[in-house]
């Protein structure tokens, strides 16, 4: 998921004149430059914020006429100096065309130390930075380039867009209507301004902001996903959906097109065919959209169903999948296709609906996985833990340590289903008392899923461990961050995918105190009741 799941996009660069002692330098980074995307879980395809790194000209100018010998020498020696900032701004911004951040960082730094009057260099060196994630370097260039180039309306979206992924929203606001005020031409100010309102969960603003770029370019892809996504996340199906079609014009979500066979409207009839259903994004998209499956083959002859190794030995489970083939193997014959994840648009999928479809379990444990656990006697309460995930587009991950208050709860078992690097937090902060390690155990999603039918209830961040206890039916607690991915909806505790979920999620940005809080409150109440429950207590 998504995914979940974020990923950097690069448009095409307009080539730079060459360098002249007699001429002005010239290109600074191309305009919208990519930066960091919101993915749902596990996709690596959301959206991009545009840096804006306008053409523009050193400060320094070229020397014209001599006055004298001396006069002449001084002239020669100041040419020289410009040829040499001009040089090294050219091989830097030669590096950040290729991608290659840390040369072109490098090379920046060293222009602004010969000549530091120079705006557009420091905007370039503060996209570059940002593109590091070295964020308050990156702010600082921005600032050094407002101050000598204060009417510059891209460097204040810039500025907004770094201050934004340092979550300082009301501070990214400011920049960003600065750059509205400067030029509301840009379809890229108005768009980044309204990201930060969908960060801040505030999404009938951000879409506000959204249909002003749109305004600009009613084509606007970045503009019209993130819109979709919006309204997803305000329950609004009908038009998410059909804007959620969008992500197949995004550069780095492609849906391999299939020319053997039309695809499929959800209108047209599907009796005695053979429909693929192709698979796409993060395994927790997949997982989460699996609960359609069973809807087409209701309608159709036979259901082929793609999916990724990792994934196939629960997808077997799913009612009425037919053939399960692996993505990148060969296919079978077909006569329609279409991709998972635009079922609920094809099908016409609303609140209603979805909820009726998710009433119940859709995923089983693979037939023949054996689970044996060893509880320590007196345990009333098998706990699965998943407590850190990818970094991208944000760390969702939450500090083993703060959940020390439940972790030294009498009565409780807890098994960890980490299978990264995270799995040596455990010993890191002297828990191998408190939590088992599972992840030799886990090879794929057919082993999560036994195990986690065997535990009482899974406590985890947002991943794909959250979709699979979920689809299971198992008990599942989930902290989530404060921006909100749009398929946990707005303030709310429950989710309308997986009955059995409850959501825990951050006031404020990078703050679990709260959320944690409110979790062990509930997990003693609920431990208290089972430890009453198995003494026989009234």
């Amino acid at each position: 998921m998504a995914k979940s799941a974020t990923t950097a996009k690069k448009r095409q660069a307009k080539k730079g004149t060459k360098s002249s002692a007699t001429k002005k330098t010239v290109k600074a980074v191309p305009a919208d430059e990519s930066a960091v995307s919101q993915k749902s879980q596990e996709a690596q395809s959301n959206t991009d914020t545009r840096d804006v790194s306008p053409s523009g000209d050193t400060q320094s100018k070229p020397a014209t006429g001599t006055t004298g010998t001396n006069g002449g020498a001084e002239n020669a020696a100041a040419i020289q100096r410009r040829r040499v900032i001009n040089d090294l701004f050219q091989r830097g911004l030669a590096a950040h065309q290729a991608g290659q951040i840390d040369d072109a960082i490098r090379l920046y730094s060293a222009t602004l130390r010969q000549n530091p009057q120079q705006p557009d260099v420091w905007n370039n060196l503060g996209v570059a930075l940002r593109r590091s994630k070295k964020f308050e370097a990156a702010l600082l260039a921005y600032r050094r380039a407002g101050e000598l180039r204060p009417d510059n309306a891209g460097l204040w979206s810039n500025m907004g867009n770094c201050l934004r992924e340092m979550m300082r929203f009301d501070e990214a606001i400011v920049a960003h209507k600065k750059a509205i005020e400067l030029d509301d031409s840009i379809k890229s100010h108005t768009f980044n301004a309204g990201l930060v309102y969908r960060d801040l969960n505030r999404f009938e603003q951000a879409l506000e902001y959204f249909d002003r770029a749109l305004a600009i370019d009613p084509d606007y892809v970045d503009a019209n996903w993130d819109k979709a996504l919006a309204h997803l996340a305000l329950g609004n199906y009908a038009d998410g959906w059909a804007g959620y079609e969008t992500r197949r014009k995004l550069a780095d979500n492609p849906i391999r097109p299939l020319d053997t066979a039309p695809e499929w409207d959800g209108k047209s009839d599907l009796r005695g065919k053979r429909i693929l259903l192709r698979a796409e994004q993060g395994f927790g998209d997949m997982i989460q959209f699996a609960r359609f499956v069973p809807l087409v083959a209701k309608k159709a002859g036979h259901v082929i169903l793609e999916c990724r190794k990792e994934l196939m030995p629960i997808m077997r489970t799913v009612a009425g999948v037919g053939t399960l083939i692996e993505k990148g193997r060969p296919l079978p014959e077909f006569d329609v296709h279409v991709p998972l994840l635009s079922l609920p648009h094809v099908m016409g999928i609303g609140a209603a609906e979805l909820q009726k479809i998710s009433a119940d379990p859709y995923l089983s444990p693979p037939p023949g996985k054996q689970v044996r656990l060893a509880p320590t006697p007196g345990t009333v309460l098998k706990v699965g833990l998943i407590w850190a995930g990818k970094l991208n587009p944000r760390d969702r991950s939450c500090p083993l340590d703060m959940l020390l208050p439940i972790l030294s709860a009498k009565g409780a078992a807890f098994y960890s289903f980490q299978i990264d690097d995270r799995r040596g937090d455990i010993e890191k902060i002297g828990l191998q008392a408190f939590v088992t390690d599972l992840g030799d155990h886990i090879h794929d999603f057919g082993d999560s899923a036994a195990l986690m039918q065997a535990m009482d209830l899974v406590i985890t961040i947002d991943s794909s461990p959250a979709h699979l206890a979920g689809a299971l039916g198992v008990p599942v607690w989930m902290l989530q961050l404060f921006t909100t991915d749009w398929r946990w909806m707005v303030d709310r505790a429950d989710s309308p995918w997986y009955p059995t979920m409850r959501i825990y999620r951050q006031q404020d940005p990078n703050d679990w105190t709260v959320p944690v809080k409110k979790l062990t409150g509930d997990f003693l109440t609920l431990l208290q009741a089972r430890l009453k429950s198995a003494d026989g207590a009234p």
